[in-house]
């Protein structure tokens, strides 16, 4: 290691060429710990997003596969144990979506916007829906979007309890 000597008033002062490296590596480090804490931030809430949205389609499946067909159920000529009435299990997860949509609950997290059922499908026994949503991040980047697109897909079987 270097030293250069300096004279200051008949005192020998010795002077690093490294002096002030550790300031600007501590301001660095800062700077990466403040950057990975963002990123983080971003990520729960992304996560939890979608566990809100993945709650939510899963309750509307669940009361979708409630509705049963009476009259095929009866007659038993569905061809499977419990037949679901998919014009009113439709109705039943729109329904469903939209309540979760309006009412302020715990559940449904403030940052989602833009919820929307993207796909049902229904057929003998099964129910499948899939939902999108538009979270808020908390963090933006200079460069990105302050909203992400999440998904959710479930699928739902009525099942004959012996």
């Amino acid at each position: 290691m270097a030293m250069r000597n300096c004279f200051k008033g008949g005192r020998r002062q010795e002077f690093s060429r490294e002096e002030g490296s550790i300031s600007v590596l501590t301001i660095g480090l800062f700077s990466v710990a403040v950057a990975l804490l963002i990123l983080i931030t971003d990520v729960a809430s992304i996560s939890v997003s979608k566990q809100s949205l993945l709650h939510a389609t899963e309750a509307a499946a669940i009361r979708a596969v409630h509705s049963v067909d009476l009259g095929s159920y009866y007659r038993g000529n569905s061809g499977v144990s419990v037949p679901i009435d998919c014009e009113r299990a439709y109705q039943v997860v729109a329904d469903e979506i939209n309540t979760w949509i309006e009412e302020e609950s715990d559940i449904k997290r403030r940052e989602l916007q833009e919820v929307s059922l993207t796909r049902f499908s229904c057929s003998g026994d099964r129910v499948e829906l899939s939902t999108s949503a538009r979270t808020l991040l908390p963090f933006r980047l200079p460069q990105g979007s302050a909203l992400v697109d999440i998904h959710a897909t479930v699928e739902a079987q009525s099942e004959r309890i012996p």
